[in-house]
């Protein structure tokens, strides 16, 4: 993270003094030291990561979160890592309650829109949902990072906050958070129908099988159909790559409100502005 980003999500949790915050995406484990500094003198408050390997992917002689244990252990009390797999497997165990959501994971579609769909269940209304490399995409070496873009853009809140970029000439930030609110719950749809948007990496089947049991218990029979159905479309599409860009457009046309469909019509001609 840089500078401004790490001011930002220190700053979201001065304000907010969140008494239950979940983290997906912990690398070495630099942001999980930020937040663990700015809780430590909140009474109550603790951390729970998630990080879908059980070694640093920088690191890989050391585990996920390494940095704590090696450098903060004074903040250990207030904190429980899972390793090893994707956050619909340990949700559950997590519980409800969240009040703050670190979301900064494989930045890949669809991983991102699947992981906060996953945690919303567990949410409180009024709780906020950092979301980290919203702009990567714009670097030339990342064109493909786009999960974390959709999400933010396609998620209904009352409110959306970014800093100021780190550098004046890139216009964009990095880093945005938006409150959960009942526009969040009652518009999930909108993240449904995302699924649709071609997906840029398979997801395991283990890692299916995880994240279809939560939706199939905490959204409604049509939503978990919905869900199905993408599922079906993106393992055909992987199966069947010739003519890839109309077949996309012809089951959007079918499958996608009129909305979303103009909605991701947007971006795609937003991409190509950008050439990607």
């Amino acid at each position: 993270m840089s500078k401004n980003e790490r001011y930002f999500l220190n700053g979201i949790i001065r304000a907010m003094k969140p008494k239950k915050i979940l983290e997906v995406g912990v690398a070495n484990g630099g942001g999980t030291s930020i937040i663990l500094n700015a809780i430590s003198d909140i009474e109550g408050a603790n951390l729970y990561s998630v990080d879908y390997t059980e070694k640093s992917y920088r690191y890989p002689d050391k585990p996920s979160g390494f940095l704590v244990e090696e450098k903060f252990p004074q903040f250990l009390d207030k904190w429980r890592i899972f390793r090893g797999g994707d956050v619909s497997r340990f949700i559950e165990e997590v519980g409800g309650g969240i009040e703050l959501f670190m979301l900064d994971t494989v930045h890949t579609h669809p991983w991102e829109t699947l992981n906060f769909l996953c945690v919303l269940p567990f949410m409180k209304i009024g709780s906020w949902v950092v979301l980290h490399d919203i702009t990567l995409f714009m670097n030339p070496s990342d064109r493909h990072a786009l999960a974390c873009g959709y999400l933010y853009a396609g998620v209904v809140s009352d409110e959306k906050v970014t800093p100021a970029p780190d550098n004046p000439a890139r216009k964009f930030a990095n880093i945005g958070a938006f409150r959960v609110s009942e526009a969040t719950v009652k518009y999930v749809n909108n993240l449904f129908e995302m699924l649709l948007v071609p997906w840029n990496i398979q997801v395991s089947g283990r890692d299916l099988e995880d994240i279809s049991r939560i939706i199939q218990k905490y959204y409604s029979p049509e939503q978990y159909r919905f869900f199905c159905d993408a599922l079906e479309f993106q393992e055909y599409m992987f199966k069947h790559p010739a003519n890839f860009h109309s077949k996309v457009r012809h089951y959007l046309q079918e499958k996608a409100s009129a909305k979303t469909y103009s909605f991701l019509s947007k971006i795609r001609r937003s991409l190509r502005r950008f050439k990607i």
